[in-house]
């Protein structure tokens, strides 16, 4: 069985390190010339070979989790002091993970897939080379994507936005703090890029504003100011929920993104609506499709572990390790999670959070597979209220950790 893994990031390197462990020929096509995917910092934000930059690092970044939460099953860290590590230390990592395994050897460097369309018992890959725009077409078993959720930004409306006559931007494009010296700025969502770039704004800003409808996913720096949900902007005011208001220079949203697979044709049954990908099974495979599987898109959650357990699970259907259920019960399993989020907006669907821990036993019990210590998710729960970039970590079992 071939396979075609789409994106050399995080979770397409660990699709394809899983492939070699399970003996699946593969081939994984990646648009640029590198692995790492979002983890590359580029200090520009303008296309690169008529391709989007996909990177939403920035300048200086330290990861929002724990370097004993990023990591790959039976693959450790340098010894690193500090578990808050940097953007360049992550994607070293990451590389040394590539090299270990000998990934690169089935990289497509500078491919772009065009087209991903299901035939009778097989999957057409159309691609191109974005460098002389040379286009291939390839026949595949099974197709993995893993393209990531970084890509297109969710900016939402506000009235009164068009009048105002300051700068407005989307974390994807953020690279420093310096551009917001001296100004009062508003920073739209509170999770974990919201609570980190308002920080560090905070050190330089003479005043920052965080907008948000529920808490923050971290804890925010006690110099900023939190407010409910933005209603309209009056100018350069900002009108909020609880009828207090503020004057604004700079708004910054930090709103997420989008999931967009442009390459997906519509034969592959796939559809994406207010950010809620369906019909998947376990939020992995395709009900319409088996063959076909996204690997990633589970929202705040322990990123590196969730890529190794739902490759595992997709692949054990793929050996006949595991039977996927019939499409009826398969669609019945999403219903059912579906009608649970009914005190929820539909576009939460795919956020993780506190129910990361479940979600790894269910997919290990489901499959038979080895399962993601527990010791994962009480560390992230942990954090969740209790983030400290000083602090420093120590996995001690499969139950227990220490602060250090």
């Amino acid at each position: 069985m071939n396979i075609a893994i789409i994106g050399a990031g995080p979770a397409g390197l660990c699709a394809g390190r899983h492939c070699l462990e399970e003996k699946f020929p593969f081939d994984i096509f990646e648009q640029t010339g590198d692995v790492g995917g979002t983890w590359n910092y580029v200090d520009s934000t303008e296309d690169q070979n008529g391709i989007p930059v996909n990177s939403s690092m920035y300048k200086d970044l330290t990861t929002n989790l724990p370097k004993e939460l990023m990591a790959y099953e039976d693959f450790a860290y340098p010894n690193y002091p500090e578990s808050y590590i940097s953007q360049k230390q992550v994607l070293d990592y990451i590389k040394c993970y590539a090299k270990k395994f000998r990934l690169e050897n089935h990289i497509k460097f500078f491919k772009r897939v065009l087209n991903v369309e299901p035939q009778e018992d097989t999957w057409l890959i159309e691609f191109e080379d974005v460098r002389n725009k040379r286009k291939e077409v390839r026949c595949y078993d099974a197709v993995m994507v893993c393209n990531g959720h970084c890509t297109e930004a969710v900016i939402p409306e506000i009235p009164g936005i068009s009048n105002f006559q300051g700068s407005v931007s989307h974390s994807r494009d953020y690279r420093t703090y310096d551009i917001y010296k001296d100004k009062r700025v508003l920073i739209i969502g509170a999770g974990t890029s919201g609570c980190d770039i308002s920080g560090r704004i905070g050190f330089v800003a003479k005043k920052v504003y965080v907008s948000c409808k529920s808490e923050p996913f971290f804890p925010l720096a006690n110099y900023i100011h939190q407010k409910p949900l933005v209603t309209n902007m009056d100018g350069n005011m900002a009108v909020f929920k609880d009828g207090t208001s503020a004057e604004i220079d700079d708004i910054l949203y930090c709103t997420g993104y989008k999931y967009n697979f442009p390459f997906l044709s519509s034969k592959c049954g796939v559809n994406v609506i207010e950010n809620y990908v369906h019909p998947l099974y376990k939020q992995i495979v395709s009900i319409e499709h088996p063959t076909l599987a996204f690997i990633g898109l589970p929202l705040l959650t322990c990123y590196f572990p969730l890529f190794d357990i739902q490759v595992r699970f997709f692949l054990s259907s793929l050996s006949g390790h595991y039977q996927l259920p019939l499409k009826k019960t398969m669609l019945q399993d999403l219903n059912h999670a579906v009608a649970k989020m009914s005190s929820r907006s539909i576009h939460k669907y795919h956020v993780l959070c506190e129910a990361t821990g479940d979600y790894f036993e269910q997919l290990a019990t489901e499959a038979n597979i080895k399962r993601i210590s527990p010791v994962i998710t009480k560390l992230l729960m942990y954090v969740r209220t209790h983030r400290n970039i000083k602090d420093r970590f120590r996995i001690i079992d499969d139950q227990n950790w220490e602060k250090l």
